[in-house]
């Protein structure tokens, strides 16, 4: 199964790219539409839906990890067994997930004494429809697993799309016909259900051609429930970041400051997600390699070079985007709250998040050679975070826990514990990642000294000139490749 981790990366972009713009569409609709504290409750409800999405217990990256190597060894009956614990394991840990959450939704939110008693019945009800969510997102995420091992990006990303479409969409309009936080929720269950079905018909597409059958072998089922365990553990640590946090702010500032953190931090969130998606198919790569070692270690060198620098590119030159049009944003989404004191809540997220994102390499290393390690480190960050955020939001309210994200630094370690695992030189990282990196200090302070409309369009169309002549210089080999391989395809057609 031959890899092209470059072509990968660009068709996995292509979702987070769209992510990042229905983000930024979206958010202001729905705050507009239905409210800041109606948005707030909204956000509360949604965090507590991804949390209990841990109940995963990391068996999609184990899958991608396991169903990889069967492939690369071509071993059909290992790749029948790997597939009867992921995807029977799932569905039993997705049944119990959706069920205690609907059974226990109203204790939940009872932990939120700063809700209203209308509010309490509203997210307790929005909860429990949250429970088919949950369900149907939890074998997605297997399904996911097995089409990532495939390296069946084009399609997978056509099913994301498609999700994200819908789902945004759907939203704004059932929100512009008088829906609420429950209307929201019956369509988030709708579209889940439909993506399901999806994923189905495409995992099914992929291993037709093989003659697999549910196959028990226990020493199969150790391996993958103790390394579905570490990643559970490291994923544990990034929702206590990226979920936690707005549980936190919920409790200690109330459903409308909750609003505008959820706002904020949904739009920067997005420059993670969008910086990572390229660097994916570092996971087959690695995976293979750590067990076959059937590339060497220039070859293996090179991608991890190239994973950097696309990273970096994508985390940096969305940070520095959405900096330099955060007034607008601002506008868009807060017109009859502070300007000000939004706009510096979300240029300092903006910040932050580029900055973190830059991780995303390291993450993936580890993640494929040693998730303990990982574990260990995502759980200190996420732990440090969290106490600042909390320390930050009852000291100094909104802005302070803002800066409390700031914790999540500590997850540069990743990059160079990663690097060091592989004997590959820390210098690697520095030099692919310095220009980018001085040219978004050069952004951040054009975004403090620059409010004109017409200079904030001016500067964003230089530094996009910027940025994009320096991902085509450095990787014109690939494009030119790229951009041919698309050609012949289509004359052929």
């Amino acid at each position: 199964m031959k890899s092209n981790f470059f072509r990968n990366g660009f068709y996995n972009t292509f979702a987070g790219v769209i992510r990042i713009g229905l983000a930024i569409l979206t958010i202001p609709l729905l705050m507009r539409l239905i409210g800041i504290e109606e948005y707030g409750l909204w956000t509360l409800a949604s965090t507590i839906i991804l949390v209990v999405t841990l109940a995963e217990a990391g068996l999609s990256t184990a899958t991608t990890v396991f169903v990889s190597q069967d492939l690369g060894k071509e071993d059909f009956e290992d790749l029948s067994q790997t597939l009867t614990v992921t995807v029977g394991g799932i569905l039993i840990l997705a049944t119990f997930a959706a069920m205690s959450l609907y059974f226990t939704a109203d204790t939940i939110i009872s932990l939120f004494s700063k809700l209203e008693k209308s509010q309490h019945i509203v997210a307790v009800h929005s909860l429990q429809i949250g429970s088919l969510v949950v369900w149907s997102r939890l074998l997605q995420h297997i399904l996911i697993g097995v089409e990532q091992a495939y390296q069946n990006y084009g399609l997978l990303n056509i099913l994301n799309t498609i999700q994200y479409f819908s789902l945004s969409f759907g939203l704004v309009i059932v929100a512009w016909l008088g829906g609420k936080t429950v209307e929201l929720m019956q369509w988030q269950a709708i579209s889940s259900m439909l993506i399901l079905i999806g994923h189905i018909w495409l995992v099914r597409s992929l291993i037709g051609k093989n003659f697999l059958r549910p196959t028990w072998n226990y020493d199969k089922v150790l391996a993958i429930a103790n390394y579905s365990f570490a990643v559970w553990l490291l994923t544990l640590g990034t929702a206590l970041f990226s979920r936690g946090d707005r549980l936190i702010v919920g409790y200690c500032l109330g459903s409308e400051n909750l609003g505008i953190y959820g706002g904020v931090t949904e739009v920067a969130s997005a420059i993670n997600s969008l910086s990572s998606l390229p660097v994916q198919p570092l996971v087959p790569i690695l995976s293979n390699y750590s067990r076959n070692h059937n590339i060497s270690h220039a070859e293996l060198t090179q991608k991890v070079k190239q994973s950097i620098e696309i990273n970096t590119f994508f985390a940096l030159g969305s940070a520095a985007f959405l900096l330099i049009i955060s007034p607008l944003i601002v506008q868009l989404m807060f017109a009859n709250y502070s300007v000000t004191s939004t706009l510096i809540a979300l240029q300092m997220a903006v910040v932050i998040y580029g900055l973190f994102s830059l991780n995303a390499t390291g993450f993936y290393i580890l993640i494929s050679t040693a998730p303990k390690m990982v574990m260990i480190i995502q759980l200190i960050s996420g732990f440090f975070a969290l106490i600042l955020i909390f320390i930050g939001a009852n000291k100094f309210g909104l802005l302070g826990a803002i800066a409390g994200n700031v914790g999540f630094l500590l997850t540069w370690l990743m990059i160079f514990l990663g690097l060091k695992l592989l004997k590959i030189p820390n210098l690697l990282w520095l030099k692919s990642s310095s220009f980018l990196l001085l040219w978004f200090m050069v952004c951040i302070l054009g975004s403090l000294f620059i409010s004109q409309f017409e200079l904030l369009v001016a500067f964003s169309i230089i530094q996009s000139l910027v940025i994009m002549g320096y991902f085509t210089r450095i990787f014109n080999q690939e494009l030119n490749a790229l951009f041919q391989k698309i050609m012949i395809k289509k004359c052929k057609n």
